[in-house]
């Protein structure tokens, strides 16, 4: 299973974001508030699509990594998987709307897809920078080092030392 104990956390999150985002569609897609029939087909649809999408998400590796160690190659992977459970979600709310007479806006599925594009790959990207965020003093503790001609390996090397603070290196 894909999922342990540990990544649980993430994928509680990453509920919260699916509910916040598809929360938000509705409300920005309605300028003098969310029509009854449309906030019928809201709240019948809410668990649905977090269920949809956060099985798009375990199947995407999504939960294979620590948003900390996240990359480039994981935040294009989040926008594929985002792209993906946000279009089979739209569909299966389009095509089995379980509120007769009412489809889901193409307004609002595209504005769920922006906005949970945006709060999936900027909580990793949080995550990242909280844990990666340089010193807050403007003056350098420990030893200056300098690192020449090696590429990627020294990229691993420069962002350890700048983690571990306990090499005392700055």
């Amino acid at each position: 299973m894909r999922i342990n104990r540990h990544r649980l956390w993430q994928l509680v999150a990453d509920a919260g974001l699916i509910a916040l985002a598809w929360y938000l569609a509705f409300e920005l897609r309605f300028d003098h508030g969310v029509p009854p029939y449309y906030d019928t087909l809201f709240r019948k649809t809410l668990l649905i699509v977090i269920g949809i999408k956060l099985a798009v998400f375990v199947l995407s590796g999504f939960y294979e990594r620590w948003w900390r160690y996240v990359s480039v190659r994981d935040m294009w992977g989040a926008a594929r998987g985002v792209t993906i459970a946000s279009f089979v979600a739209g569909l299966t709310v389009y095509f089995f709307s379980p509120v007769s007479q009412v489809r889901l806006p193409r307004s609002v599925a595209s504005l769920d897809w922006l906005l949970l594009l945006g709060l999936i790959a900027g909580t990793r990207l949080l995550a990242r920078t909280l844990i990666e965020r340089p010193g807050t003093s403007l003056v350098a503790r420990g030893k200056e080092v300098l690192v020449a001609g090696a590429g990627d390996a020294g990229q691993l090397v420069i962002r350890e030392l700048q983690r571990n603070r306990q090499l005392g290196y700055t």
